[in-house]
């Protein structure tokens, strides 16, 4: 792709219809991240890895408190997990960030707007796009910390399609436990 305004830039980005994690394309450039009602909420871009290894490595999979995007917004409830609470079982944390991972990738889409250009170029034109982004397409950017509540009627169909049983169940429960505790 020739140069590209951020104005044409962020109307791509607006105007494409949101892709689910596993369909993003093997390139890279600027990207927005959706939750999952759809809103997008994140701008970011990326010139050393692709959308999908970028997205799913850190943003999905990523540490709940180093600003990976669903992984700190999603960091809720029965979803919750804190790696430096000694009252937590690990087993419990661990279920609830499967839990996490599970739910971004079934509820949460991104839209991407591949990019040929140098990096230099690219962190020029992720700046110039947050400058006219609408402010609610922004709400994840610089944020470390997610505040989204916990989407508990698609959790439970979720835990349903998986076929999580009792004991995983309550283990998440006691994830909720603590988060209600220590976790906002």
């Amino acid at each position: 792709m020739a140069v590209i305004d951020p104005a044409t830039c962020l109307d791509l980005l607006i105007s494409q219809d949101l892709k689910s994690l596993d369909d993003l394309p093997e390139a890279q450039g600027l990207y927005a991240l959706a939750d999952h009602r759809g809103m997008l909420r994140y701008i970011g871009m990326t010139a050393n890895d692709t959308f999908r290894k970028r997205i799913k490595s850190r943003h999905v999979s990523g540490s709940e408190w180093n600003s990976h995007k669903f992984a700190c917004a999603y960091n809720v409830g029965r979803m919750w997990h804190s790696r430096n609470r000694s009252e937590q079982d690990p087993l419990d944390g661990k279920l609830a960030r499967q839990l996490r991972q599970n739910f971004i990738r079934q509820y949460c889409k991104a839209v991407c707007v591949p990019l040929q250009i140098q990096k230099p170029e690219l962190l020029a034109l992720e700046s110039a796009v947050l400058r006219i982004a609408p402010l609610e397409m922004q709400d994840w950017n610089g944020r470390r910390f997610g505040s989204e509540p916990e989407p508990r009627d698609l959790i439970d169909s979720l835990i349903v399609d998986l076929g999580w049983s009792k004991a995983k169940c309550q283990a998440i429960e006691r994830q909720a436990t603590l988060y209600d505790r220590h976790g906002h």
